[in-house]
């Protein structure tokens, strides 16, 4: 199968696939096709079933020969990827999640980025969004970070795609910014895991995702590969995003974010002599607003010893939580409308599988 824009070719890398879904049979169909498409020569596709109970090998059977369907017990996604990080055999890997699609000429784009930076050890775009109804919002992945800076500030300088090599049919220039993502992405999640292309060999064990974690085990992956090698951004969408009413491991509250997301920190940045050295600071404070997330969840549910804990983990805190926590549990949920919302808490990550 040829890439498309260029026919006929295959520039860069070969590159291997990993679908990992769990009971998605009436959506798997779609974004197995799609990943079909923006396939070169020599690519390989790996869907990791996670434990399914509904048809889904039987809604893969048409594949048969053209994708590595491996099977596993229900792990959760961070595992299936894992499986299929392990199954990979070509130096490139992607990621495309079962409810998702890419667009023809994303992997073109990403390895023409790969092939002209080879310091860069991985890649990331944006992407559109796309609900049932056929509602869509384009470049999406600002109301995942709600960072408004330009790319320059957050990643680096950039250069027009244009000037590595010719633009696929239809698909306007762009410029591709690359840089340090590590400190940024301490704060906010700026990697949409469906538009992720990395280079396997170079990557080793940082490209791992978390298996302890329900949500935000791709954001520890990414900070991972984030401290050992530049990345690229192309300013440009390469992915639908599909939004549905099914479960979506990305469907979690505050608490439960801010909870995994304080592991995330420890493991990465704050496991990270030289990086807390040169900016504890800014790590400190990132940590100090995921304990006040779990404050506010405690004093709702009237929990005050444990939202005292969390205010002292946390550092100084607004003055209505330290109030609220020093009254009975059943008056602090008779008034709990007084709390204000949340504005200490770090944007979500971008969804997962």
């Amino acid at each position: 199968m040829a890439s498309v824009g260029v026919p006929g070719t295959n520039e860069g890398d070969g590159l291997s696939v990993v679908i990992p879904t769990f009971d998605r049979a009436r959506r798997v169909v779609a974004a197995v096709q799609s990943a079909r498409a923006a396939l070169g020569p020599g690519d390989e596709l790996i869907v990791i079933d996670d434990g399914s109970t509904d048809d889904t090998a039987e809604a893969l059977a048409p594949f048969h020969g053209q994708i590595r369907y491996v099977r596993t017990p229900n792990r959760g996604c961070g595992a299936a990827r894992n499986r299929g990080i392990l199954e990979a055999t070509k130096p490139l890997v992607a990621f495309l999640d079962s409810d998702d699609e890419w667009m023809p000429d994303k992997l073109l784009l990403q390895r023409r980025v790969l092939a002209a930076r080879r310091d860069v050890l991985f890649c990331f775009s944006d992407f559109a969004a796309r609900d049932d109804a056929g509602r869509e919002r384009r470049f999406h992945l600002m109301t995942w970070h709600n960072d408004h800076r330009s790319w320059a500030e957050i990643l680096g300088p950039s250069f027009a795609f244009s000037a590595i090599g010719a633009l696929p049919p239809g698909r306007p220039d762009f410029q591709v910014y690359v840089g340090s993502l590590y400190l940024a992405q301490m704060s906010a999640n700026y990697v949409f895991t469906g538009s992720l292309v990395a280079r396997r060999v170079e990557a080793g064990d940082a490209l791992r995702f978390a298996e302890d974690l329900p949500i935000n085990e791709d954001w520890e992956c990414f900070g991972r590969l984030a401290r050992i090698g530049p990345a690229a951004y192309l300013e440009c969408e390469t992915v639908w995003n599909g939004g549905h009413s099914g479960p979506r491991i990305s469907d979690a509250d505050e608490f439960t974010r801010a909870t995994n997301l304080l592991k995330v920190l420890e493991r990465i940045w704050g496991a990270d002599p030289a990086f807390v050295s040169a900016h504890g600071a800014r790590y400190h404070a990132v940590v100090a607003a995921q304990h006040l997330i779990r404050a506010r969840a405690f004093l709702r549910a009237g929990r005050t010893r444990e939202a005292r804990i969390e205010l002292a983990k946390a550092g100084p805190a607004p003055l209505e939580l330290r109030l609220a926590a020093a009254l009975p549990g059943p008056l602090v949920r008779a008034v709990i409308g007084l709390l204000r919302p949340d504005r200490d808490t770090v944007r979500k990550p971008a969804g997962a599988a």
